[in-house]
């Protein structure tokens, strides 16, 4: 009986251990591909911004027919970046995601009334130098060097489609190399 027993506890150890590694890995997987083939397409640290989706569209997973997107894979290896944008009056939202796809950062028409939103990301050792830069900036700690940024911006009748798309080519996600 007692080699039944070891031989469950040690079946369920493998089964904790096989389930922990794909929790944490699939993430990670999935935007590693989406980051190599955005990237791909259109570079790091620079923005795509696509028109209304369709049901053919997959530059976002499962996008919303309403929203504009503008997408970005930042790289804050080198330099930080500075992510703005200029948005319209209507609903918008920014958010940062880490690799392993924690949303680590947003900001909403909630949170900003009217203006810019301005943003620096950057690694921690970054924070001093953007500070004494840019003294108003609001400075964000990446939790590793990648990542993608998802701006997303609601159009809610075709009437407001122009202010709604100027609000979508303002979205900047530019490298701050030092002493710019």
């Amino acid at each position: 009986m007692s080699r039944w027993i070891k031989l469950t506890v040690v079946t369920l150890v493998l089964a904790a251990a096989f389930h922990v590694a794909v929790v944490e890995m699939v993430p990670v997987g999935i935007t590693t591909i989406f980051m190599r083939r955005a990237s791909a397409q259109f570079g790091t640290n620079r923005v795509l911004a696509n028109p209304l989706p369709t049901d053919t569209s997959r530059t976002v997973v499962k996008p919303s027919p309403d929203l504009l997107y503008a997408v970005c894979v930042y790289d804050v290896s080198t330099d930080p970046v500075r992510i703005a944008i200029q948005p319209s009056y209507g609903y918008w939202s920014l958010a940062l995601f880490a690799r392993n796809t924690d949303n680590f950062f947003k900001l909403s028409a909630a949170d900003i009334k009217g203006g810019s939103a301005d943003v620096f990301l950057g690694q921690a050792k970054d924070a001093a130098r953007v500070e004494a830069e840019f003294p108003k900036a609001r400075f964000v700690a990446a939790p590793g060097t990648s990542g993608v940024m998802l701006a997303r911006i609601l159009v809610l009748d075709q009437a407001h489609m122009e202010a709604e798309l100027t609000a979508q080519k303002s979205v900047r996600c530019d490298p701050v190399p030092k002493g710019k």
